[in-house]
């Protein structure tokens, strides 16, 4: 779990990182580029397996008097312009051919998604990360000042609410009563990447407990073998 947050954390900045200098690239064109209007001459047509696209093409007539045409870089569908409308184009004055509709979409859309996927697993990634150094402090604090209890057994789960690769982890589940307060707690142990039941064979469990606040603490899972 450590390295894979690292690595979807260090695959998000990656991500954001690229998105950051599309975007500067992008900004650059904008402040430099030469504007023209331009007429969609035609929508040409790119099928895929949900139906399939409509890009435009547009014609316009640069500033040095030449006739260029261009395709434009996000297409939908329905179609997004008719024949005919007319658009304005952006392009360098030194190469009229890479020049682009501007539009939101043509200029931001790109960035915008490699942005959101950059975030999305930069958050999962910093979450995930996050989560286990606060874990592992947790449990840093318990093993130096926890109290170490008997919490009764009651059974093995299969977490389901956690998947990697496919995969779910097991959790022991105990009980055990505050003796001042009276109050119930619930205690569920650390992922086990195994089917640790046969292994249970004993009524209790030892579980080190924040006795302030038993709601952090944790099971004492020493006593399973380790997985293979």
């Amino acid at each position: 779990m450590r390295w894979m947050s690292i690595l979807f954390l260090v695959i998000g900045i990656g991500l954001l990182a690229g998105a950051g200098m599309l975007w500067r690239n992008h900004a650059n064109f904008d402040v430099h580029a030469l504007r023209a209007d331009g007429t969609v001459i035609d929508l040409n047509y790119h099928s895929s397996s949900d139906g399939g696209t409509y890009y435009p093409e547009v014609e316009f007539k640069a500033a040095n008097g030449s006739v260029v045409h261009i395709s434009g870089s996000t297409g939908s569908n329905p179609a997004a312009y008719g024949r005919g409308e007319h658009v304005t184009v952006m392009y360098p004055s030194n190469n009229p051919e890479s020049g682009r509709i501007d539009s939101f979409s043509e200029t931001w859309l790109a960035v915008l998604i490699l942005g959101g996927i950059g975030l999305a697993f930069a958050l999962i990634g910093g979450g995930i990360l996050f989560s286990g150094l606060r874990t592992r402090k947790i449990n840093d604090w318990l093993a130096a000042n926890g109290l170490r209890v008997q919490a009764r057994f009651e059974n093995v789960i299969y977490d389901t609410s956690l998947k990697i690769n496919g995969r779910s982890p097991w959790r022991l589940i105990c009980q055990w009563q505050h003796p001042v307060t009276q109050k119930v707690y619930l205690f569920k142990s650390a992922n086990i990447w195994f089917d640790p039941t046969t292994f249970v064979k004993r009524d209790t469990l030892d579980v080190l407990v924040d006795m302030d606040n038993p709601k952090r603490y944790q099971v004492d899972i020493s006593f399973l073998p380790e997985a293979g």
